[in-house]
């Protein structure tokens, strides 16, 4: 092995060891996000059947593609967290970020964190953003891991709604994606779901 090869394998190792680096980092960081808090009711064939407290979150709604909405929707939401609001106050950052088709928009959604209630948590500056609560609830729940682009999240949506259909349980209202990761995590360590607020086939009828 000349002394070229070497330097070149040893610059690879290098840059390897410090994008795991970065990326454990980033791990142990984001696991530290606070998570609207639910309980597990059960889990069959990858689904798990969730009842959620009550929360808040801030939304947005963005008219346009899938990518572009997610950008602009991130920025909006971002920017009222990080001190876009009448108190100038930062909030800390929670998991996930929601997105969900509504019609002819995206609709996003951070979670406030626990400690805040509607009527202590900053207005927003941008109009666009809003404050809402949200009642407790049954969600099902589907995780994958990878990147989650609109195509792979129709994907999952539709196995999900499948997989309900077979259980005996209706959604109500669109899917949610739900991401947990920050852009700078490597695909395969990302977390992601799809939720739905669903409803007992017998409580249907």
């Amino acid at each position: 092995m000349n002394k070229q090869t070497r330097t070149v394998l040893l610059a690879s190792g290098t840059a390897l060891v410090g994008a795991l680096g970065w990326a454990g980092w980033q791990f142990f960081k984001e696991k530290n996000l606070e998570e609207p808090h639910y309980r597990v009711l059960s889990v069959k064939d990858g689904v798990e059947l969730r009842a959620y407290v009550p929360s808040i979150v801030a939304v947005t709604e963005v008219e346009g593609a899938f990518d572009a909405s997610l950008n602009e929707g991130f920025r909006r939401l971002a920017g009222y967290i990080f001190g876009g609001n009448r108190s100038k106050q930062s909030i800390p950052m929670t998991a996930p970020v929601g997105m969900q088709r509504s019609g002819q928009v995206w609709r996003m959604t951070f979670a406030m964190p626990s400690e805040y209630m509607l009527e202590t948590l900053p207005e927003p500056v941008d109009p666009r953003v809003r404050l809402e609560n949200v009642p407790g609830r049954r969600v099902a729940a589907r995780s994958f891991s990878g990147s989650a682009p609109e195509s792979v999240a129709k994907a999952e949506q539709a196995r999900l709604l499948e997989d309900l259909k077979k259980q005996g349980l209706r959604p109500v209202g669109e899917p949610v994606l739900a991401q947990y990761n920050s852009p700078f995590m490597p695909p395969f360590l990302r977390r992601n779901e799809i939720l739905v607020e669903v409803q007992a086939e017998e409580l249907v009828h």
